[in-house]
C-alpha cells in the first residue's frame, strides 16, 4: 500500500540574524586573528562587506570568511580558506554562525602570521574561536516573518475580530474609522490560513482579507 504524501512543514514565523557588527581579536603564538561579523541582506551585500575587509586588511596573510543567507530550508552557505589548509578556516567560521543559528550574516577572520605554525588543529580552533567571539560581540536579533492584509468590516464585528486577531498573534498596523472600520493588519506566516478560516466562520463569510502586494 503506497505511503500517503506527508504534509508540508508549517511556515516559519521568525529567524535569527546578527544585531549589528562585532569584532574580537585573538593572539595565538604571535599570530593575530581578527574576527569581524556583520549582517548581510543578500550575497551582493556579503561579498561587498568581505571586499571592504580585504581592502582594509590588505597587508594580512589571510582573509578568510563564511556566510549564511536566507533562512530555514532555503539556507545558502559559502566559505573560503583563503590560502589556509583546506577546511581549517572557512568551515570553522561557518560553524560559528550555525552555532548561533544566525543567517543573513557574514563573518571574516583576518590572520596576521606570527612566524610559528599552529598545525591544522590549532588553525581550526583559532579561526573558530575568533569567529564565535565576533558573532557574540555582534549579538543576535529576531526577524519576524509574516504578511500584511487589509480588512474592512462594520462596527458590530469589531470586538469579535479584535479577539480573533489577538488569538492569531496578529497586529493592527493602521486603522481608520468612518461608516465602517478599515484595518491594516500583520499576521505571522503560520497564522494567515487559520485567521482567514476563522474570519469566514465568525462572520458567515461577510468579511474577507485582501492581501497587500508587498509581503515579507
Amino acid at each position: 500500500m503506497p505511503t500517503p504524501p506527508s504534509s508540508p512543514p508549517p511556515p516559519e514565523d521568525h529567524y535569527l540574524t546578527l544585531a549589528g557588527e562585532g569584532r574580537h581579536e585573538l593572539k595565538i603564538k604571535r599570530s593575530r586573528f581578527i574576527g569581524l561579523a556583520a549582517p548581510a541582506a543578500d550575497e551582493a551585500a556579503a561579498r561587498q562587506w568581505i571586499h571592504e575587509q580585504e581592502r582594509r586588511f590588505h597587508d594580512a596573510r589571510h582573509v578568510c570568511y563564511g556566510w549564511r543567507l536566507s533562512h530555514h530550508e532555503n539556507i545558502l552557505e559559502n566559505r573560503s580558506d583563503a590560502g589556509e589548509p583546506s577546511g581549517t578556516a572557512g568551515e570553522p567560521i561557518l560553524a560559528a554562525l550555525r552555532k548561533a543559528e544566525a543567517s543573513d550574516a557574514v563573518v571574516v577572520v583576518v590572520r596576521y602570521f606570527g612566524g610559528i605554525k599552529l598545525g591544522t588543529g590549532g588553525l581550526s580552533r583559532a579561526y573558530g574561536e575568533a569567529a564565535e567571539l565576533a558573532v557574540t560581540a555582534a549579538g543576535t536579533r529576531t526577524v519576524l516573518l509574516g504578511r500584511r492584509f487589509e480588512l474592512t468590516f462594520p462596527y458590530a464585528l469589531r470586538k469579535t475580530l479584535d479577539h480573533l486577531l489577538q488569538r492569531c498573534r496578529g497586529e493592527i498596523e493602521d486603522e481608520s474609522y468612518s461608516e465602517i472600520i478599515h484595518w491594516r493588519i500583520w499576521l505571522p506566516h503560520s497564522q494567515c490560513e487559520p485567521f482567514a478560516r476563522q474570519l469566514t466562520e465568525s462572520t458567515a463569510g461577510t468579511v474577507s482579507l485582501r492581501e497587500e502586494p508587498e509581503s515579507f
